[in-house]
Parts: structure tokens; sequence; C-alpha cells
């Protein structure tokens, strides 16, 4: 059986600027950073690239991250948008050789570890994207294939993978699990347990 290289980015070097001057990700949910919880649930696969994309490689959830087997890989484009992390990401994959990339959000912290297995699952060939999806919502944490590194790695500013998104399979999934943490209010009904819209 030829293995498969699974490659892995979890996006952390947006700006937090609805959630106001703290920066989000160390803002505690549940007893550990916001900013932990993603490298928790994918800690110990067997990926063949692993990086959390950031803004500094002195962010204070570094210690966790690499703790978890992710190097930690500095955007210094973060301020121009999600595409330029992305971007980064695919380019990533390709120097790894990777058959398919992995990319999760840092501030989903709900995403279970199952679902992240069948997105995997679904991208099935060099030319799937396998996408989550609430509805007809389509969103990340989202699976792509190597043929489409290429185009993933001259994304820029805010534009992120949306185009490519509508191309996915989607694997529906319950909306809690993809809850966006961008107000200080959606955290804190995450943290009592109270379901709210991001």
């Amino acid at each position: 059986m030829v293995e498969v290289r699974l490659g892995v980015a979890i996006l952390a070097a947006g700006q937090s600027r609805r959630f106001g001057e703290t920066d989000k990700l160390t803002a505690r949910l549940h007893g550990r950073m916001l900013g932990e919880h993603v490298a928790q649930t994918l800690r110990g696969r067997d990926f063949s690239m692993a990086a959390v994309i950031c803004a500094s490689d002195a962010h204070p959830c570094a210690p966790v991250w690499r703790e978890c087997g992710f190097d930690i890989v500095v955007n210094p484009d973060a301020q121009q948008g999600m595409g330029t992390s992305v971007a980064m990401a695919a380019r990533l994959a390709m120097e790894a050789k990777c058959d398919k990339l992995l990319v999760a959000l840092a501030d989903m912290p709900m995403v279970p570890e199952a679902f992240y297995s069948s997105l995997i699952l679904c991208c099935d060939s060099p030319a799937s994207i396998a996408i989550s999806a609430i509805g007809e919502t389509r969103m990340p944490p989202a699976v792509f294939g190597s043929d489409h590194f290429p185009a993933l790695a001259q994304l820029h500013g805010d534009k992120g993978a949306r185009e490519l998104l509508a191309l996915g399979e989607t694997c529906p999934c319950p909306p809690e699990w993809l809850v966006d943490v961008d107000t200080p209010e959606t955290l804190a009904a995450l943290e009592s347990g109270v379901r709210s819209p991001s």
C-alpha cells in the first residue's frame, strides 16, 4: 500500500480585530489558551509536515504548539490577510512532497478529532477537496489534494481559498463544531457551554 503523505497547517496569524486589544488566542477556554486547542486535538497523528503559521515565534502558545509536534512558521505578511498564510501552508506542503494538506484555524477550538479524520478520508485523490459545511455554507477546516497546491500558493490578501472551497466536496457537521471565536461574547458562550453564533 502506498503511503499517503499528509500535511497540516494551523493558521494562527490573524489580527483578532473583532476581539479587541487582546490577542484572542491567549484568552482562556476550558483551562487552556484558545490557540492551544486545535494543536492538542491533532497531536499524535503521523503528519509528514505539521506547522502553525503565526505572526511571531514568541507567541505565548508556541511552547504547546511545539510540544504537540508542530513547527512554528512566521508569516511576515500576516497583516495582508489569511490568503498569505494559506499560500505559505501550500508551499510548505509542496516542499514536504505532501499528497494532501489539512488547513485548520486556530480559533475554531470545537472541531473534534473524528471530524478532521473524516475530512482527510473524504479527500481521496490529488484532485479532491474536502470542505466543512453547515447547510450551504462552506468553511474551514478543509483538506486539499496536491493538484491544488500551486493555486493555493498564489493566494494573497483576504481572498483566502474561497474559490477553491466552492469546488470541494462538502462534509456536513453540527454548527457547534465550527464555531469561529471572533468576539469575547462567543468565547464566553463556549466557556459557559451556551451555544452561540460566531
